[in-house]
């Protein structure tokens, strides 16, 4: 029951995050008129921000380790998750010659299980 709930709460802050990423990135590129990777940028970083203090404060809340240490944690993870989403979606399309948006299904899902165990195991230790 505990793994499911700290499944249920990581699923719950990464789509807070994804909620935030997209409605942010389209206020600032459709109403505000800003450059569209400057508004994909921004509105990523403000995400993972908000997705590092909810899985801390939150869904790892029993580890409450020191700050420093697990924010570089957690961005270690997510560098090495959009390398590895690169990865994934490069040879299931060029390789494999899956469509490229199945391609990303399966990336999205790798990375969902590669976050919650790094997290769990690492990140939140």
């Amino acid at each position: 029951m505990e793994l499911f709930n700290l499944l249920l709460k990581f699923s719950i802050s990464g789509i807070a995050g994804v909620l935030i990423n997209f409605c942010l990135c389209t206020f600032m590129k459709e109403l505000l008129n800003i450059n569209k990777y400057f508004s994909n940028s921004f509105s990523l970083v403000i995400a993972l921000t908000v997705n590092f203090f909810l899985n801390r404060n939150w869904t790892f809340s029993k580890n409450f380790g020191n700050i420093v240490d697990q924010s570089l944690k957690f961005s270690l993870v997510v560098i090495v998750g959009i390398v590895l989403n690169h990865l994934i979606v490069y040879i299931f399309t060029e390789k494999i010659k899956i469509d490229f948006y199945y391609s990303k299904i399966v990336a999205v899902g790798v990375l969902f299980l590669w976050n919650f165990l790094m997290h769990c195991n690492f990140t939140f230790l």
